[in-house]
């Protein structure tokens, strides 16, 4: 167990490269079954179902219903509406904009959590952190009003706002996951009771427009649900190998993964504004993240003369 935390930087980064490699694939999954017709809700529902039924096992032989018992139901309530609509917006979007699009919006989380952990936690920031969320905040701008080929002009489609709103409830995931994290809530039980909502909220909705998948469509479900967990396993234990402020700039490494997939599988062709508001987007949250890190040193080990906040 020592080895599987120890600080191993270099590892690290590898994992977070193929915990963003799998979340593309995820990505490209989900927009192939929705472009073959498949209703959006039974989609969703799929990964539930995928989740808990690979989860089920483990809870089976860890003791069952006392695992994921809890004394904080709102703040599991809070996160699991935020992960539906964050999943619901994010998937939505792949059908109304190219890949790598959806992706470079989604990687604006962090921009938005700096602004509710201000705003509604009362987290006291300094002019620097602000001032970087500012320039990540003209990215967003960049990719989400940018020219989308000749005579396109400039304007907020359906689709970016659509992916706009996911990555804002992405980052209220985060709150919600950073206030579960910080009065004790294991990450199992997190996971497993957001498994729980998901099924409850998609359930009657893809009765409601039930077909059933075609064989195809069963093994890109499968390939999306199977990704999504093995990434967001990989990407945990990158986290215990690497400071997050190391592994943050790695995470936009899934744009252009996504942006080759979209070209080699959907056609699609990324226009400048991407790639110029992704540096925009990456070098804010790079510097947010570092900046974090070190208030997080200064708070744990005072130094003469430092001013918090900064």
């Amino acid at each position: 167990m020592r080895m599987f935390r120890a600080r191993s930087p270099l590892s690290g980064v590898g994992l977070m490269l193929v915990a963003m490699a799998l979340f593309s694939v995820m990505g490209a999954c989900a927009k192939a079954v929705l472009a073959s017709g498949l209703p959006l809700p039974i989609v969703l529902l799929s990964r539930a179902l995928i989740t808990m039924l690979v989860l089920a096992p483990w809870l089976a032989r860890r003791g069952g219903a006392g695992l994921v018992a809890t004394r904080r139901p709102w703040l599991h309530l809070g996160r699991g509406l935020c992960g539906l609509a964050a999943m619901g917006f994010s998937t939505l979007a792949l059908t109304l904009i190219p890949l790598a699009d959806a992706i470079a919006l989604n990687q604006a989380r962090p921009l938005w959590l700096l602004v509710i952990a201000v705003l509604f936690l009362g987290e006291r920031v300094g002019w620097r952190r602000p001032l970087a969320a500012l320039v990540g905040f003209a990215g967003v701008l960049v990719v989400a009003f940018g020219k989308r080929g000749a005579g396109a002009g400039l304007g907020l489609n359906p689709g970016t706002a659509v992916a706009l709103a996911a990555s804002i409830a992405g980052a209220g995931v985060g709150a919600f996951v950073c206030r579960l994290a910080a009065v004790g809530e294991p990450p199992f039980r997190v996971v497993f009771l957001y498994g729980v909502i998901s099924l409850v909220a998609w359930t009657p909705p893809s009765l409601a427009v039930w077909q059933a998948p075609t064989g195809t469509q069963l093994a890109l479900l499968l390939a999306a649900g199977l990704a999504a967990i093995a990434g967001d396993f990989l990407a945990s234990i990158a986290l215990r190998r690497a400071e997050a402020s190391l592994l943050a700039p790695v995470e936009f490494a899934q744009v252009p993964l996504g942006a080759v997939i979209g070209f080699l599988v959907f056609g699609e062709r990324p226009g400048w504004p991407l790639f110029a508001g992704v540096a925009l987007m990456l070098g804010s949250v790079a510097y947010i993240a570092r900046r974090e890190a070190q208030l997080a040193r200064l708070r744990r080990v005072p130094v003469a003369g430092a001013t918090p906040g900064l």
